[in-house]
């Protein structure tokens, strides 16, 4: 349901109708089952964020009410909110998805979904003010980007700005939603963490500045590594600043993480998405630089990351993970070694690749066939380690065979054994549980502790205080 409010007047004294969405029901029901009729569904999965599981099962039943079928919840994700949980969906044989909340808009390639982007309010008239006093020169080259959860608000204000920017380029969304203007309606050659722009005859990206309706958050920061206008704006509150992304400490920590791939031995790739396109791709890309560089690399899969799970590979020297640009393990300080992108591995080892102010978090564009892919090259020169000082030059050394009983001599002289894995186990004074039959006497069953943990009966501590009772 919809209702029209508050008619002004634009440059050219058209009226400009602003929109308004019925808050009573933020979940779009309605809109939800006409999307499943439309496309003859019959096992459909609601997927929500944590913070809206308690409202899943208030909606599930209205919506199974609107269009007489069972509806499914998604009770938890594989990976994380923002993306679409195709696997998880896959257990019942599921046919289509509503996605629920803020999402990262990465393309899927197994179901088709349907997207109810979460609603934010904004006072449209003050903060078209203050964008006319910032952007005073209205000949200015302007990129519109925006959070989804301001997507209802740019039709609006859309219509008023583009009389008097002639030059203003609106961005558009990768799905199908809620809010049907800002959905991609073909399918565009390039998508740019899931928003898609079209660049007016003779000019490039370069010529532009680029703007971003949100919060100074994790989206402004990958759009602004990723796409290289002149300067980045963003609006909170309605007040609209300056945002520089390249010069920042994430960005410096970034480049010392580099540094120690370059030293790791042994290096994990974790998968935590299992639905955005060309993951499979990305793992055999890394597979196939790493193996090139010498360097032994496991395929790991445990999904939500946490320090926890890959404190339990302690053998790894450092882990790259293929996910969702917007996943916060690239931020996290809280991992025993380092967490690196696919991107990260490529400025590591790929010596094709120049320095470029950019900086990809969406694997998808160094991909073949992405916008920015650059033939694999790698380095034949002896380089020194900028943290350990040693001389780095794995072209000459075969670190491990594949076979588990094979040896191998480095160019050293040393012997190292196959596998690097094993070469750590035999390396570790700890090896856990073992057999040892043969070495150790045989001993009769005996009766073993009897209690709680935290005291047991024959405990001297247990047995002073029952002797003490007993007095």
């Amino acid at each position: 349901m919809i209702s029209l409010t508050k008619i002004e007047k634009s440059a050219k004294d058209e009226e400009v109708i602003e929109v308004i969405d019925d808050q009573n029901d933020p979940y779009e029901v309605e809109k939800c089952a006409r999307w499943i009729r439309t496309n003859a569904l019959k096992q459909v999965c609601l997927q929500f964020p944590d913070n809206l599981l308690p409202n899943s099962v208030e909606v599930a039943l209205r919506l199974e009410k609107e269009v007489g079928q069972k509806i499914y919840i998604l009770g938890d994700t594989t990976c994380g909110s923002c993306c679409v949980d195709e696997i998880t969906a896959q257990h019942i044989d599921a046919d289509g998805i509503i996605h629920f909340g803020h999402a990262c808009l990465n393309p899927t390639g197994r179901l088709p979904i349907f997207h109810v982007l979460p609603r934010n309010q904004l006072d449209t008239t003050e903060f078209a003010d203050e964008f006319k006093r910032i952007f005073s020169d209205c000949t200015k080259k302007i990129v519109f980007f925006y959070d989804v959860a301001y997507a209802h608000k740019i039709e609006y204000i859309y219509n008023i700005l583009k009389p008097i920017y002639k030059h203003l380029i609106l961005s558009k969304l990768n799905c199908t939603s809620n809010v049907e203007y800002t959905d991609i309606k073909t399918s565009p050659a390039t998508i740019v963490l899931g928003k898609n722009y079209t660049l007016e005859n003779g000019y490039k990206i370069q010529d532009y500045e680029g703007f971003f309706l949100g919060e100074k958050e994790k989206t402004l920061a990958l759009l602004a590594m990723s796409i290289p206008v002149k300067k980045w704006y963003y609006s909170t509150n309605c007040k609209i600043t300056e945002f520089e992304a390249l010069n920042t400490s994430w960005l410096k920590r970034r480049r010392f993480l580099i540094e120690k791939l370059r030293d790791a031995k042994v290096v994990g790739i974790v998968v935590a998405t299992l639905g955005i396109q060309e993951y499979l791709t990305a793992i055999n890309t890394i597979k196939r630089i790493l193996k090139q560089k010498n360097k032994k690399s496991y395929l790991l899969s445990v999904g939500k990351i946490n320090p926890a799970k890959l404190a339990n590979f302690t053998e790894i020297d450092a882990f790259v993970v293929i996910a969702c640009p917007e996943n916060e393990v690239f931020d996290s300080r809280d991992f025993f070694k380092p967490i690196l992108t696919v991107y990260e591995v490529e400025l590591a080892f790929n010596s094709a690749r120049e320095f470029s102010p950019q900086y990809f978090m969406d694997f998808r564009q160094i991909l073949p066939g992405g916008s920015h892919y650059i033939n694999f090259k790698p380095s034949m020169d002896s380089d020194v380690s900028l943290i350990t000082s040693n001389v780095r030059n794995c072209e000459n050394d075969t670190l491990c065979t594949d076979q588990m009983n094979a040896l191998t001599v480095r160019s050293s002289g040393t012997v190292a054994i196959g596998k690097a894995g094993a070469q750590y186990l035999q390396e570790r004074s700890w090896k856990g549980v073992e057999q040892r039959l043969g070495e150790d006497p045989v001993q009769p069953a005996e009766t073993g502790r009897i209690g709680l943990a935290w005291e047991y009966t024959n405990e001297t501590l247990k047995t002073d205080n029952h002797n003490a009772q007993i007095e």
